[in-house]
């Protein structure tokens, strides 16, 4: 199996309670999508674990993998990746991508000028950000129809032309 197809989809966090469950930090879009992976391995897939419960608390995702019957066993886990593979990952619709996809595409202005790389997706709540440096300043480009004109994940190029001001103080 191609380490291209091996994704990082969450971090275990603390042990909550005393009956072995933990808390993890979600790489998916949402914890539906971490449910639907199904297998669930540590980095090197020397280690596959299964859970008997992942739920949402308090807005956070708390699981119960099926080996921790305590919270000793629970902390073990702490600050372990999750990895899963990407073909177990749900269909994704046309103009739409996965965050890893993306990383490290080349932004290109539509004129042709290079702006950046993509370093990173970000939303602050008003909608998908490629976050990249164009010279030496981090800029979001909002990653909609407005902005983002085409994506070329086989080349890795994004096309854009940003609204006025994105890149103007750049």
């Amino acid at each position: 199996m191609s380490k291209s197809n091996f994704v990082h989809i969450g971090t275990f966090g603390s042990a909550v309670g005393l009956k072995g469950e933990i808390k993890i930090n979600l790489l998916t879009s949402t914890i539906d999508v971490f449910r639907s992976l199904d297998q669930y391995y540590n980095f090197d897939q020397s280690i596959k674990w299964s859970f008997d419960s992942i739920v949402m608390r308090q807005e956070k995702c708390v699981a119960l993998p099926s080996h921790c019957k305590n919270r000793n066993d629970a902390d073990e886990l702490k600050s372990k990746k999750i990895f899963s593979f990407k073909e177990n990952f749900p269909s994704i619709k046309t103009n739409e991508y996965y965050v890893r996809d993306l990383i490290s595409c080349e932004i290109r202005h539509e004129n042709g000028t290079a702006l950046g790389n993509v370093i990173s997706v970000d939303n602050f709540g008003a909608g998908d950000l490629l976050e990249t440096i164009c010279k030496d300043k981090k800029i979001y480009i909002p990653l909609n129809d407005d902005n983002v004109l085409s994506v070329d994940l086989e080349k890795k190029i994004i096309i854009v032309n940003p609204i006025k001001g994105i890149i103007h103080n750049a």
